[in-house]
Order: structure tokens, then C-alpha cells, then sequence
């Protein structure tokens, strides 16, 4: 069987065409990331088992509402789960980073006549989380300034992100603003109010007491943002 030239040149673009985008695929993954959270190794096995949660989780979206939150506000563009559902998507590595918006310190504030202890990073953490400190949660988006600023990196942006607070209330809205910042594939727990740190460590997951914060530390600088800088 004859084959023409022309047949043959097109073949061999669409076999480098391929060629080409499985290379740049496999560059453009970040061994870093995984290395950051401390699951090495847990990411790929997810990506690579059929059976994975990741692949059968329930996710619920603007278009997509939970009929069983009634009070939880959705906002476009950003990809809620159960706290459950999303205890064991971290467990599988789903998640580039978690995203904490709350404050370093702890701090009281008045809550209906009643003090109320809004515990602060340092004193208990998602293990690997990252504070970026956007409290009060209402900061307009211009004015946010991240204690680790993963809004100075388009990579960053594009990461799947994890943002949560205490109850699940102030991160709901910070997770609004991530995506007026440019923020791609932001995830928060649901519903709001009953899915944030206080829900996670009654839950008894994973959590880190006590820790401190120093700017300097390797840990405190994701790979996302070395990504883009010269």
C-alpha cells in the first residue's frame, strides 16, 4: 500500500506532538510540593490507583449546591466538600496545600456578650498547613497581604488549594477572595459554621500543637513560589 508523502509528515507531527506535551508534563510536575507536606511518594500512588477517593469524592459548587446546607453560602468558582470528605483527600495528597487564614496568636473576641478563644496557628494546625494570616476575613482582596504570600506566584494560584479557618465561616469567605485574586482551584469544607479547625480536631485527626512560626525555615517556603522566582 502507497503512502504519500503528505500522510506521512502529518503522522510524524501528531507522534511529536505527543512526544512534546508528555515531556512537558512530566517537567512540569513538582516533587517539592509533596516534599513540603511531608507525604512523599503518596501523591503519585493516589494519581496512579483506579480505586482512589479523589476519583469518587462528592463535590458540591455553586451550580452544584448540597440540598443539606441550607445556610452555606456558595461562591463561584470555588469546590466544597464534607470535612470528612476532605480529611481523606488530604490523607491521599489530594490537595497541593492547606491554606490556614487564621492568625498566629490566639485572640478573644466578644461573641453575642460572651468571650470567645479564636486559638491562633501556633497553637494547633492541620500538620503541613501554611498560615497566611487573612483575618478579619472581610479584607478586601487589595488589601490582603499574606504572611507566606502565595499570591506572588501564578503557580501558586493554579495549585489546589485547601483554605479553612475555625468553623468553617471566615475561610468560606476568605475562599471568595482567593478567587478574586486570581486563585484557580480553591476547595473549602462545608457547611460552613460546623467544618473548619475546631470540627477537624474533635474529629480526632491529625494535629500539630504548639508549633512556631519562623519565616526563615524551609518548611515556610513552598515550592510553588521558588517556581517562579529568578
Amino acid at each position: 500500500m502507497k503512502v504519500s508523502a503528505l500522510t506521512f509528515l502529518f503522522a510524524n507531527i501528531g507522534i511529536l506532538s505527543v512526544s512534546i506535551c508528555k515531556a512537558v508534563e512530566k517537567e512540569t510536575k513538582s516533587p517539592k510540593t509533596k516534599a513540603a507536606k511531608g507525604k512523599k511518594g503518596k501523591k503519585d500512588s493516589a494519581i496512579d490507583s483506579p480505586s482512589t477517593f479523589s476519583c469518587t469524592r462528592e463535590v458540591y459548587s455553586v451550580v452544584a449546591k448540597n440540598p443539606s446546607w441550607p445556610d452555606h453560602n456558595f461562591h463561584h468558582q470555588v469546590w466544597y466538600h464534607t470535612l470528612n470528605d476532605i480529611h481523606t483527600l488530604w490523607q491521599e495528597d489530594y490537595f497541593d496545600y492547606v491554606l490556614d487564614i487564621r492568625p498566629l496568636e490566639d485572640l478573644t473576641i466578644d461573641n453575642a456578650g460572651t468571650p470567645l478563644l479564636l486559638e491562633g496557628w501556633q497553637t494547633l494546625h492541620i500538620p503541613g498547613s501554611y498560615p497566611i494570616n487573612v483575618f478579619p476575613p472581610t479584607t478586601p482582596a487589595e488589601d490582603v497581604d499574606m504572611l507566606v504570600d502565595f499570591t506572588s506566584s501564578n503557580t501558586c494560584k493554579d495549585a489546589r488549594v485547601f483554605v479553612h479557618c475555625w468553623s468553617g465561616i471566615s475561610g468560606n469567605m476568605v475562599a471568595k477572595t482567593l478567587i478574586e485574586l486570581g486563585f484557580t482551584n480553591v476547595h473549602a469544607a462545608g457547611p460552613e459554621g460546623s467544618a473548619g479547625m475546631w470540627d477537624w480536631a474533635a474529629a480526632g485527626y491529625d494535629v500539630v500543637y504548639n508549633d512556631t512560626f519562623v519565616a526563615e525555615e524551609t518548611r515556610f517556603h513552598p515550592a510553588c513560589i521558588k517556581q517562579c522566582t529568578p
